[in-house]
């Protein structure tokens, strides 16, 4: 019997369709492939990543997959900051990766940021990076706000109990008041490691300006950390040298300048304000400044503050160490947090003959100086 006219095409069509089915087959194995490869090595891709996406950047990941791997080691060995602007764009954020030497190749960083789905959410910040992370480790922590600094901004004249209280509003792993009793009876670990560690409080040697901690940071390395910039800055510079040139020891040196810090807020005029109280010292006179009184009265209840502003005659006449109305010579110790142009104030005095000082009239914060008592008094405010 003949064949039906129709059986080759009916053959044909068969042909195609196994081929297409075992296409498919062939396609989805590879594509199932990559997106298990690429969760094994990088994690899971974001759920909100398309389907063709997801496979492009399994691919890509995956041919990159040494690159990615190979840990980026940093010279001096120690962890470094990353930051990211509030304006800062993916791509710029990966261009800086790779221009500051944490990951060798941008795009290949761009390429996680997208496959992980963070180039939805990246957070500004600061991010601490250690020597050694691959890229992978690098792209799941930068932007991602588990891992973000904390920042802790320390004012300029700032007393220690000021600087806690930033603590207690900070998300460290401590509170204030431990990091009050670190710092009012510091450990031999930090002696042993600072030579200008000074037997009694910290106060004084934790210099303002804006710091950056990573998250688990613990009580003994946010200390360790404060102090090493303060070795930097101030033992390192040579100002302490400096400071002991003057005849002063380097505590006796931050406690005049943590004074000047807390009467005047004009840099320019600190020198000048420097060479007052080395003219009183060295004539014997009391320095006679407020703030050291306003220091030794400590929290005020009725202003809530820790610096009383209007003193009374009985304020003034109060017994202890830090009154310079009563007690001759420098405080026992600094009073607040010097500004390194403070530091630098004490350290590089300006010449003078002068032993006055009071505010200006002209509410510009600065001051008038005097040489004789009757000049300070006509430097007076009506």
């Amino acid at each position: 019997m003949p064949e039906p006219k129709n059986a080759k095409p009916k053959k044909a069509a068969g042909t195609l369709l196994t081929i297409a089915i075992v296409l498919t087959l062939v396609i989805a194995g590879i594509a199932i492939y990559f997106l298990k490869s690429a969760e094994k090595q990088f994690g899971a891709a974001d759920k909100r990543l398309p389907l063709p996406s997801k496979l492009k950047y399994a691919f890509l990941l995956n041919k990159n997959a040494d690159d990615l791997n190979k840990a980026n080691f940093f010279l001096d060995g120690k962890e470094r900051k990353f930051f990211i602007d509030q304006s800062d764009s993916v791509p710029d954020i990966c261009g800086k990766l790779a221009t500051e030497g944490f990951v060798s190749n941008a795009q290949s960083a761009c390429q996680l940021f997208i496959y992980y789905g963070r180039d939805r959410n990246m957070r500004p910040g600061s991010y601490t990076i250690a020597s050694g992370q691959n890229t992978i480790e690098i792209a799941k922590r930068i932007g991602n706000e588990t891992y973000r600094d904390i920042s802790l901004r320390i004012f300029a004249g700032w007393r220690i109990e000021e600087i806690a209280s930033a603590i207690d509003f900070s998300p460290f792993s401590f509170s204030g008041s431990d990091f009050l009793e670190a710092n009012k009876a510091p450990s031999q670990l930090y002696k042993d490691k600072f030579a200008f560690i000074p037997e009694a409080s910290l106060e004084g040697f934790i210099l303002p300006g804006l710091y950056y901690f990573k998250p688990d940071i613990s009580l003994g390395e946010t200390i360790f950390t404060l102090l090493e910039q303060f070795e930097t800055k101030v033992v390192k510079s040579g100002l302490d040298t400096q400071i002991e040139g003057q005849g002063l020891t380097l505590r006796e040196g931050l406690t005049m300048a943590s004074i000047i810090q807390r009467e005047t807020l004009a840099t320019e005029e600190m020198p000048l304000m420097a060479s007052v109280f080395y003219n009183r010292l060295r004539l014997g006179m009391q320095l006679q400044t407020d703030v050291t009184v306003q220091y030794a009265l400590g929290w005020d209840e009725i202003t809530n503050t820790w610096w009383k502003s209007r003193l009374t005659w009985d304020d003034l006449a109060v017994d202890m160490p830090y009154n310079t109305y009563r007690y001759y010579g420098l405080p026992p110790g600094p009073i607040c947090s010097p500004s390194l142009e403070a530091i630098q104030a004490v350290a590089q005095p300006e010449r003078s003959d002068y032993l006055f000082f009071r505010a200006a009239c002209d509410q510009s914060g600065r001051h008038n100086f005097a040489i004789t008592y009757e000049e300070h008094l006509n430097n007076g405010c009506d």
